[in-house]
């Protein structure tokens, strides 16, 4: 078997098709976001996963009344049928796939269901993940901690990609959204389980955006900041910081869609990333110091209930997914 490269002439007609698509895409999200979402969506076939609550199912809900037939994937199936019912009543389609997607059979058994019962996956939203508040010093003997966030933020979107993507590059026609957070840019304290399974999808993503460039692939990230949601309750200090309306994270989501730009960031995002790069030193010593001002009773070694958040969240608990906290011995 040679080893020796080949070289063939690469494509570059896609490249200026989609960048003339880039900007009348973007401008119809600008002056008719509705109609474009309809024209982006209407007829196609969309996995959401962490479809049951929250900012899911709001999205969820948004994309049947645009046309989108919808593959509501989450833990647990009454929500999930709930939610289906809701949409069907005002005569939006909305199937329900129940599964835990720290399973990887679960997540070939789901999409290949999907693909099975309507032909095919335009789009993929991996919405679900779990987040983990703790300190390093908190987690040297909780290396778990490490094992749970990469094992569905990480290991799970990209095994949901892998089932979809065959059929998206033979159709030469698709879209994959990854959604990660703004503590990519940021670096909080505390994170550093979370922030490393997100670091890790955004490093696939982007790498899966360059290989797919000259086909009709696309491939965003999602960074959203905190959200208003129950699971960001338990820490008292997000009481005094402001966050994002789970209406502006749906609209963020539904923009994305529209436009298929390789990533949506707010303006705190961007500030945080020129500081990182531009001061990294002042940068680390601004986290450290409020990492230190802030000193919490018990030492972050709690388990929230909360039901879900984008962004660094509170505590052990799949709900990005579902809405359902796991509880883990200590």
């Amino acid at each position: 078997m040679s080893n020796e490269l080949k070289f063939r002439i690469p494509k570059v007609l896609p490249y200026f098709t989609r960048f003339g698509q880039h900007w009348r895409w973007n401008v119809k999200s600008v002056f008719s976001a509705k109609t474009a979402l309809q024209q982006r969506v209407s007829g196609k076939v969309v996995i959401l996963t962490g479809a049951s609550s929250g900012i899911g199912a709001q999205v969820a809900s948004e994309l049947a009344r645009a046309g989108a037939t919808l593959a509501l994937v989450a833990r647990n199936r009454e929500k999930l049928d709930a939610l289906a019912n809701s949409i069907r009543e005002f005569g939006g389609k909305a199937f329900v796939y129940p599964g835990d997607l720290t399973n990887f059979d679960e997540c070939d058994r789901v999409c290949k269901a999907i693909e099975a019962e309507h032909g095919r996956v335009d789009i993929l939203i991996n919405n679900a993940g779990r987040s983990i508040r703790r300190s390093i010093k908190f987690t040297y003997h909780r290396f778990h901690d490490y094992e749970r966030t990469m094992q569905l933020n990480y290991l799970a979107s990209i095994r949901m990609a892998m089932n979809v993507l065959p059929g998206m590059e033979a159709r030469n026609e698709g879209h994959i959204i990854n959604v990660s957070t703004v503590g990519v840019q940021a670096n909080p304290a505390r994170f550093s389980a979370y922030l490393g399974s997100k670091w890790a999808l955004e490093g696939w993503t982007w790498v899966a955006a360059n290989e797919f460039a000259h086909t009709g692939v696309r491939f965003s990230s999602l960074n959203y900041p905190l959200v208003r949601t129950p699971m960001i309750a338990p820490t008292k200090i997000y009481k005094y910081m402001p966050v994002m309306s789970v209406d502006t994270a749906v609209k963020w989501m539904l923009d994305v869609i529209i436009t298929q730009n390789k990533r949506k960031l707010g303006v705190f995002g961007k500030g945080a990333l020129g500081m990182y790069y531009l001061l990294p030193k002042t940068s680390e010593s601004i986290v450290n110091f409020s990492y230190q001002a802030v000193y919490e009773q018990p030492p972050e070694n709690y388990v929230s209930a909360g039901m879900r958040s984008r962004g660094p969240a509170n505590e052990e608990a799949q709900g990005h997914s579902d809405g359902q906290s796991r509880h883990h011995k200590k």
